[in-house]
């Protein structure tokens, strides 16, 4: 059993623990984050200044779960999504308890946020179980009275240090949002990820370094032909790296099919959209993603199974609802298709596509 020694001393004189399970399995308890007296005046306490801080690193679990499955996280149900619950514990409780809980969480946080020349300095340190280095210390500066950056950099540091992978999404979906197509934080902390992860995890990264590719092969502008394929190329090689680690990795392989729907490619796009529903039949996007391959292909039988699976596994979807009875529409089928926009409107009553699509079946005659 791992004993921090000595460092575990101010864990043991704290009342609150904050436990945290990041969707890529990391363990962490947070101590409450101490205020110094010279900051009360900025209204941030111990508790409020943690319970920031524990939003931030959940927020971004949220955040990198989203960005890994292409689907937004509900955060209603956030524990069950990306595997984090939020709750405090008497720390005492768990102490004299059967759990120990260095024992059984890989990582623990404390720190403090402190005064330093009329700046606000928030200091944390991560201890973990490797015996050659067991305190990782991160330390973010800024303005007192505005507490939120610091800490959303904190957070970011902390995470980086347990984990680069989290932080690697994060940094992927911001730079998507700003159009920086050559990642150049997210290939930071990807080669990071390869520098201190277990190569058995390297899949990871690779799946990772093949999406940038693919994605500034399909968003970035000014790219001449030849440089879109070198782009398709190398997102190939990474993504089927990923795969031979790990061959039943589905992002890698839905992203396989996307890129090859995309280069006409139809053959091989069908046979990686079949074994992404191989290996997990009820992953919405997948069928949505190969229905809306068939539609440009202008098979349409073949994306009613897809789109009609996608309205069963999700019955609430609208979106998916609208592109069937469009579906049921090229194909004739007048009153399944009025079935769809009609439930359709009733999930979403004022969107007004579906009310045209409709009135125009009733004005038709249809």
């Amino acid at each position: 059993m791992f004993d921090f020694g000595l460092l575990t001393v101010p864990a043991f004189a704290a009342s609150f623990v904050f436990f945290m399970a990041l969707f890529t399995g990391e363990d962490i308890a947070i101590d409450k984050i101490n205020v110094s007296h010279q900051l009360e005046w900025t209204g941030y306490s111990s508790n409020t200044v943690t319970r920031h801080l524990t939003d931030e690193l959940r927020e971004l679990g949220e955040q990198a779960s989203s960005e890994l499955t292409g689907i937004e996280v509900d955060g209603s149900s956030l524990e069950k999504s990306v595997s984090a619950f939020e709750e405090y514990f008497e720390l005492g409780l768990l102490v004299n308890g059967t759990r120990n809980l260095f024992g059984m969480i890989p990582y623990y946080i404390n720190g403090e946020v402190t005064e330093r020349q009329g700046q606000a300095v928030f200091t944390a340190r991560i201890y973990t179980k490797d015996k050659e280095n067991p305190v990782h210390l991160v330390s973010v500066q800024g303005e007192a009275r505005n507490m939120e950056p610091i800490l959303h950099e904190g957070a970011l540091g902390i995470l980086e240090k347990i984990n680069p992978y989290v932080v690697a999404l994060y940094h992927r979906r911001q730079e998507i949002a700003t159009k920086q197509f050559d990642f150049p934080k997210t290939r930071e902390v990807a080669k990071k990820f390869l520098k201190t992860r277990p190569v058995e995890e390297h899949y990871l990264a690779y799946g990772l370094i093949g999406r940038m590719h693919m994605l500034k092969a399909e968003k970035a502008e000014g790219l001449t032909p030849e440089q879109r394929d070198a782009e398709y190329a190398t997102a190939i090689d990474h993504l089927h790296g990923a795969l031979r680690q790990k061959p039943d990795f589905l992002f890698p392989v839905i992203n396989l099919a996307l890129i090859y729907s995309a280069q006409g490619k139809h053959d091989l796009a069908d046979l990686h959209f079949a074994q992404a529903i191989g290996i997990n039949p009820d992953y919405k996007l997948t069928r949505k993603s190969w229905g809306d391959a068939l539609i440009r292909q202008e098979r349409y039988r073949d994306a009613v199974d897809q789109y009609v699976a996608a309205v069963d596994l999700d019955p609430k979807d609208a979106a998916s609802r609208d592109r069937l009875a469009f579906l049921y529409m090229k194909l004739g089928h007048t009153e399944a298709a009025r079935k769809q926009w009609t439930k359709a409107l009733d999930l979403e009553p004022l969107n007004q596509t579906y009310t045209g699509n409709l009135d125009a079946l009733r004005t038709s005659g249809l």
